[in-house]
């Protein structure tokens, strides 16, 4: 697949029109522009934008003018400050005389980075409102065009570009393919379709689907070999090879798409181009798979959406928290020894602070605007919230790991002590997290407490106790075991989480994986499923009603409550190796996962993935 030619766009992805199928039908209407139909997906996606417009110089013409937009004016003629703003690359805001719109013009920019042309972003305004968001969903915006446009002459494709349908699994494999791999410009499959149908664009982020494959596509196919070669604007590194299904066999041509700049290892970037296509080529069983239609009305629970990368990442992450007031997104890096901050909105990596022992877990705390990283080898600091300076410490007992907020009393429960300090047993303190006053200790003779689930509207604290295979369940007032609950089905209880409303428990074993429902009432199972391996958190989706078991093996367990008896494991997710710790954004509908790369690789991630809702 060669890309080099700029008329080569008209991508179907995140297609809002549903095809009947996914070979071609006849009876197709008359084309629009891809730039509209980016401009149709777009505002689907953002329905607080009012306005949305592209200005761009069409091919053959001197004239930058609006050519997509949902106000109409095509062909309006840029203004001077929509010109300033293509030509300086700076960014625009300003209210309309009226008072009532707040707007935004920014570059638009190419998967290169390139300027072409610029975008025009309004909002409802009222006096003195934060537009903080409002820019954030416009840096939004314009990240969906860099990442579908290939060049400006793109965007005035036709669209569709034929009657292929990209609700196909090649699509699906595609956009999976990419949000695992954001340093990917460019992928597409051409496939050699069964019954001597020739070979054609089946899937790809930058579109064309239904084009057959030129002289260059036929000559990986035939022959073997791969293309390699710099794009013309030197910001692109264009690899094509092979494209195998999981017996090896060829079956088409994969075009796969890099940044690039001179002196870049261009050796490293073909066996990385190969590496992602074995990974694809796990996933298709034939070529006649990858034809198969997606139902529109089967969303998965989870869509894999992003992943931002931390190349030089060792050991493990532990857990996240979000902190929605100042859109910021933490993570333990437990073996890095530092705070890893992310934005909320984006997942993208903002910043890394070192300093710490053992990072664990992380409460945010914004009445205050604080936040409080319990660290299980030096002092846990509190933080402000907004510039992470820190304010003080708590002087918590070696081995502070595991935490669970009450609401109820603004308390916070911590685990302490335990084999990795190492001590003989461990403690359940409970705290002030403001100030560290201590109210209740509990002492357990046991070396390995992990996880723990608090009711607010009730008196009881639950905690599973891993080396004894139990569960105990504390009086929160008097600070002391009421309960002891053995989990059979399994063993190493490990990650808890609550459904408070139909009171039940949801726990998770790690020998082997599996989740259990309990009675919080009285420790009876309730159900109980095949889990992903090696997890280290449960997470309760109360919106949706699910389950959502990260695991170590690559894979998230969803399951979906159907009443408070009655459960479905509802499917099973891939996300990577090592993503064993996750955290659910509800107000986004989102759950974050942190991919450890542990012992034995280098280079971490954080993926992200779009919560469908259940219907």
């Amino acid at each position: 697949m060669r890309i080099a030619n700029p008329a080569l766009l008209a991508v179907l992805v995140l297609s809002s029109a549903s095809a009947a199928a996914a070979e071609p039908a006849p009876g197709a209407g008359p084309p629009a522009i891809y730039a509209q139909h980016l401009v149709d997906v777009a505002l689907k996606a953002h329905p607080e934008v009012i306005v949305l417009a592209v200005h761009a110089t069409p091919p053959k013409t001197s004239d930058n003018v609006i050519i997509a937009s949902n106000i109409g004016r095509i062909g309006k003629k840029a203004d001077a400050d929509d010109l300033h703003v293509i030509t300086t690359g700076e960014t625009k805001t300003e209210v309309n005389p009226a008072g009532d719109h707040f707007s935004v013009e920014e570059p638009l920019l190419d998967v290169s980075g390139l300027t072409i042309g610029a975008l025009g972003v309004s909002f409802p305004y009222t006096k003195g409102q934060d537009t903080t968001r409002d820019q954030a969903i416009a840096r939004d915006v314009q990240t969906f065009f860099r990442k579908h446009v290939l060049s400006d002459a793109n965007l005035v494709d036709a669209y569709p570009y034929s009657s292929y349908a990209t609700d196909n699994a090649a699509q699906t494999l595609v956009d999976a393919t990419m949000a695992r791999h954001p340093e990917l410009l460019v992928l597409g499959m051409h496939v050699t379709l069964p019954g001597g149908r020739g070979n054609v664009m089946l899937a790809s982020n930058i579109g064309r689907i239904g084009k057959k494959a030129d002289e260059d596509d036929m000559r990986v196919v035939n022959t073997g070999r791969s293309n390699f070669e710099v794009a013309e604007n030197g910001k692109r590194y264009e690899v094509e090879l092979v494209l195998e299904n999981a017996q090896k066999a060829n079956i088409g041509a994969l075009g796969v798409v890099f940044p690039y700049k001179d002196g870049d290892d261009k050796t490293a970037l073909n066996a990385r181009a190969v590496a992602i296509r074995d990974e694809m080529a796990r996933a298709i069983p034939s070529a006649a798979s990858l034809l198969a239609k997606t139902a529109a009305s089967a969303d998965p629970p989870l869509t894999l959406t992003g992943s931002a990368k931390l190349p030089g990442y060792k050991g493990d992450f532990d857990h996240f928290a979000v902190d929605a007031q100042v859109g910021k997104l933490f993570l333990a890096g437990e073996d890095g020894a530092a705070l890893e901050v992310f934005d909320l909105r984006s997942g993208a990596f903002v910043r890394s602070i070192k300093g710490y022992g053992v990072p664990h877990s992380i409460l945010v705390m914004p009445q205050t605007n604080e936040l409080l990283v319990i660290d299980g080898g030096k002092p846990s600091p509190i933080l402000d919230a907004r510039t992470l300076a820190r304010k003080r410490a708590l002087k918590l007992p070696a081995g502070a790991d595991s935490v669970a907020y009450d609401g109820a009393t603004g308390h916070l429960w911590v685990v302490t002590g335990g084999k990795d300090v190492p001590q003989p047993d461990s403690w359940l303190l409970e705290i002030d997290p403001h100030t560290g006053m201590v109210f209740n200790h509990v002492h357990f003779n046991a070396n390995h407490v992990e996880a723990l689930a608090v009711e607010e509207h009730g008196n009881a604290l639950y905690i599973n106790v891993t080396d004894k295979n139990k569960m105990a369940v504390i009086d929160k007032h008097t600070g002391t075991i009421a309960k002891w609950w053995t989990i059979k089905e399994a063993q190493q209880n490990a990650p808890l989480a609550m459904d408070e409303s139909t009171h039940r428990l949801f726990v998770v074993t790690r020998k082997p994986g599996k989740l259990i429902v309990l009675n919080a009432g009285t420790g009876a199972t309730v159900a109980a499923f095949a889990a992903p391996e090696h997890a280290d958190q449960v997470i309760w989706d109360a919106a949706n009603r699910r389950v959502y078991v990260p695991g170590g093996d690559g894979t998230i367990g969803v399951y979906q409550q159907d009443d408070a008896n009655h459960y479905t494991a509802l499917a099973r997710v891939a996300s990577a190796p090592g993503a064993k710790t996750a955290v659910l954004a509800p107000a986004l509908h989102r759950l974050y996962v942190a991919a450890s790369p542990g012992d034995t690789r280098v280079g971490g991630a954080v993926l992200r993935f779009d919560v469908s809702p259940r219907r």
